[in-house]
């Protein structure tokens, strides 16, 4: 069953992406552009573009969530979560950290790691009073049985990026033959048009994909406590 589940991995996802398109290009593009303009604040600007970011992408999740149950959506429910920002805060920073300091030991465990710590945000966005502690446990519960299909969503995620950077690589050596660009310009110019194309177009893509996947798990989960608690009942 869980071999049929990757084969149909990125058919799912076609079809999902088909009926969410339009509200999560949009959704994302919005959230994408309020962390940028933050970015414009001076000194403190990386700062407060992080931590907006950390709150703006749980609710970017919870509509992605609503979007897939069919449930009513509106874009600017993205910024529910400022009520809660520093929980969301707490467990980004919580999960980042945890992933980087297994990473330091041994490159394997922090790959784990940060497996383990994928729906976080997720189950953070459906219930913002389960805690830090509590969220990341349960992503790791959840994550069980699921680690080879996040794990081929981040890779293709990487290749993307890779891919992306090379063709626009590409396009400007070739603009170089007809107008010489400093090397800077040429570096920031790559860079720009990846992230533009990766955070605007495929980033949504991507996490439709993920926020499936939790779907998928989070039923997994509810089916195994209702067999348990009638396991229990019985004895």
């Amino acid at each position: 069953m869980k071999k049929k589940n990757k084969g149909n991995l990125f058919v799912e996802t076609n079809k999902l992406y088909d009926s969410c398109k339009s509200f999560s290009l949009l959704s994302s593009l919005i959230m994408w552009v309020s962390i940028a303009l933050l970015l414009l604040f001076p000194l403190f600007g990386f700062g407060l573009a992080f931590f907006a970011m950390c709150f703006l992408c749980v609710g970017f999740k919870k509509n992605l969530i609503d979007c897939l149950q069919n449930k009513a959506t509106r874009i600017e429910s993205i910024f529910n979560y400022y009520k809660n920002c520093i929980s969301a805060f707490c467990l980004k920073v919580s999960s980042m950290a945890l992933t980087m300091l297994w990473s330091l030991l041994l490159i394997v465990p922090g790959i784990v790691v940060g497996l383990n710590y994928s729906f976080a945000s997720y189950i953070f966005a459906e219930n913002s009073n389960i805690g830090t502690i509590n969220c990341l446990n349960k992503s790791k519960e959840m994550v069980y049985g699921y680690r080879n299909e996040i794990f081929l969503i981040y890779l293709i995620e990487t290749l993307f990026l890779s891919m992306s950077a090379l063709f626009f690589s590409s396009l400007i050596i070739l603009l170089n033959f007809l107008i010489v660009i400093p090397t800077w310009a040429n570096i920031i110019i790559v860079f720009a048009c990846t992230l533009f194309v990766f955070l605007i177009f495929a980033f949504p893509y991507f996490e439709i994909m993920l926020a499936n996947v939790y779907l998928k798990a989070k039923d997994n989960l509810l089916k195994n406590e209702k067999k348990t608690s009638k396991s229990v009942s019985k004895d």
